[in-house]
């Protein structure tokens, strides 16, 4: 039984579904739903669902369903979304039977992508365009993860994995419940990762116990294999370094390729080479029978996450798929059993930071940056909209983690409170860091990357910030950035009314940029900021490059080529500026 503060997330989650339905109208109910539950995980950690492309097909009659989709080059895994959203003033509870046929459509859906079933289809339809996509992953592809949305209760139930030939298919559930707690909680309730080393792959291990025990960690040395670590990295995957900060770099840099190579041509010398994984867990099983003294036994890990040492993993898993012999490597591996929960967070962020150096990582990597958004968070919350007369009570609210607009109104005593809490910062104007990002990143001439998605759009945004390629957190900036989403949301107005058809969030981006980086002297941030929109000359401009953009996407390099892909390459923003330039050239000599 949900309690009553689920129970008014629910009825809050349901309100913003319907706001967003009306101010990004035409959109489905249900593209608003997952627009907004994926918002919510990508804040709390939940990196397999970012930047998906959301779509509704379903075909009842071949049991098919898929609403979404995404691919993780580095960890070679397949995203598919499945989701049920309904309206009702009170959740229902979806039964295992039920929960089960859901998300069986879409391991269907995958399944019938091996075949030329699609091929039938309109190319401009969900269906088909998710299947293109798969089939242009389909060689990398290794692990398939499921994963199921509502906002119902789901009882207390995962499918088991199913292997499909040599790919292996994984299960997750995302209701109403686990989504309040992620966000109420400040960290995301996960699936607890269980590596049984004795019982799945015949491989305890042998660690020794570090002498000095206390009641924050227990610490365990020792060696692992590196054929038994690819094996786990193989089966887990992306869950296994979901809190390594290297998790989304490339094994590209030089001391990645020295990896590589030794792996291939002195594998017995790999230990000296190398500085070894650092890991945490939250609680080990040890064999007691087999264990003495301080060497002991281990034959299962919980909440298992290797904190240091990713690109190592990562480099022996892919020798390991080379089927290059691994019998000689093996690895330095540093346990840590935290047995203090509530310092989980700092210390594997500390051990991240403090331990080897195989890659230069810049601060971002750390999120040294947040305080650029505690910062705006502050002046979000002293910056007073200007009014005529009187004293000024409006607020635009900016969200550094996700979902703190919904702890902030829960917290309101009264229902008073929470109107008047409304009043002063309606949804509208609550911007999270993320679209605040894209809004600010749009104008200042890197739409290709913000056609990337919000969340890799987010991660250069962060770099730059902790170059120092932005203002420091200011009134002044922090009026300007709204100013840029104000702008943006002028835009995405404009561009709707004019129904191109599709690609309209990268026609906005790029529309965005060309004023940014050619009309920028007639944009007062100041005077959007006091009238809270912009004015009728800048609207005039947007409509006028809305069409010339709209040309451009017509008309792209490569006759025939995908215009979403291609708006997510910098020649694409080349090509624009050239055309656009050419234009006014042309225009200024008649």
């Amino acid at each position: 039984m949900l309690n009553d503060k689920i129970l008014e997330f629910y009825s809050e989650l349901r309100e913003e579904v319907q706001d967003y339905v009306k101010t990004n109208g035409p959109v489905s109910v249900n593209t608003a739903f997952k627009t907004l539950f994926l918002s919510y995980l990508t804040e709390t950690g939940e990196t397999l669902v970012s930047d998906c492309t959301l779509v509704d097909f379903k075909k009842d009659s071949e049991n098919m369903r898929l609403d979404g989709y995404a691919f993780s080059e580095y960890f070679r895994s397949l995203t598919l979304l499945v989701s049920k959203y309904q309206a009702k003033a009170i959740p229902d509870k979806i039964k295992k039977t039920e929960l089960d046929k859901l998300m069986r459509k879409a391991v269907k859906f995958y399944k019938t992508c091996q075949t030329n079933y699609f091929e039938e289809l309109e190319e401009s339809s969900d269906g088909y365009q998710a299947y293109e996509f798969i089939k242009a992953h389909r060689a990398d592809i290794e692990t398939v993860n499921i994963i199921f949305l509502t906002n119902d209760e789901v009882v207390q139930f995962v499918p088991e994995d199913i292997s499909y030939g040599k790919i292996s298919i994984k299960f997750d559930v995302w209701d109403i419940e686990r989504l309040y707690q992620s966000i109420f909680s400040g960290t995301a309730v996960e699936r607890q990762l269980v590596i049984k080393l004795k019982k799945k792959y015949a491989a305890p291990l042998h660690l020794i116990k570090v002498n000095g025990s206390n009641d924050i960690y227990d610490c365990y040395i020792g060696v692992i294999s590196g054929e038994l670590l690819a094996r786990i990295y193989k089966d887990e995957g992306q869950e296994l370094i979901q809190k390594n900060v290297r998790s989304f770099l490339q094994a590209t840099g030089k001391v990645n390729k020295g990896i590589k190579m030794s792996l291939a041509s002195s594998p017995e010398m790999f230990m000296a080479y190398n500085n070894g994984i650092s890991t945490v867990a939250d609680s080990i099983v040890i064999d007691e029978a087999s264990s003495h003294d301080d060497l002991v036994t281990i034959t299962e890990i919980t909440g298992w996450q290797i904190v240091n040492g990713g690109q190592t993993t990562a480099s022996i898993y892919n020798a390991f798929q080379a089927k290059l012999p691994l019998e000689k490597v093996h690895v330095q591996i540093k346990l840590s059993v935290i047995k203090q929960k509530e310092q989980a967070d700092g210390i594997i962020q500390n051990i991240s930071k403090y331990a080897n150096s195989q890659n230069k990582i810049n601060m971002s990597d750390f999120n040294a940056n947040d305080v650029y958004h505690v910062k705006m968070e502050r002046l979000s919350r002293s910056t007073y909209i200007p009014v005529a007369k009187g004293k000024p009570t409006d607020q635009w609210f900016y969200e550094r983690a996700r979902g703190q607009y919904l702890v902030e109104l829960s917290r309101q005593p009264t229902k008073a409170a929470k109107d008047q809490f409304k009043s002063r910062c309606p949804k509208n104007r609550c911007i999270s860091k993320t679209v605040a990002a894209k809004c600010v990143m749009a104008w200042s001439g890197y739409p290709y990357i913000v056609s990337k998605g919000l969340e890799t759009n987010f991660v250069f945004f962060s770099d730059m910030v902790s170059k120092g390629e932005f203002p420091e957190p200011s009134e002044q900036s922090y009026i300007e950035m709204i100013s840029r989403v104000i702008l943006f949301n002028r835009c995405d107005d404009i561009i709707k009314s004019l129904k191109f058809g599709g690609f309209k969030a990268q026609q906005d981006y790029y529309t965005v940029a060309l004023i940014g980086k050619y009309y920028s002297d007639l944009i007062n941030p100041q005077e959007i900021w006091n009238n809270q929109d912009i004015n009728a000359e800048t609207a005039k401009i947007i409509e006028t490059l809305a069409y010339f953009v709209w040309e451009h996407f017509q008309n792209p390099s490569v006759p025939g080529v995908n215009i979403g892909q291609w708006c997510k390459k910098e020649d694409c923003w080349e090509l624009l500026q050239k055309r656009f330039e050419a234009q006014k050239d042309k225009a200024g000599a008649r």
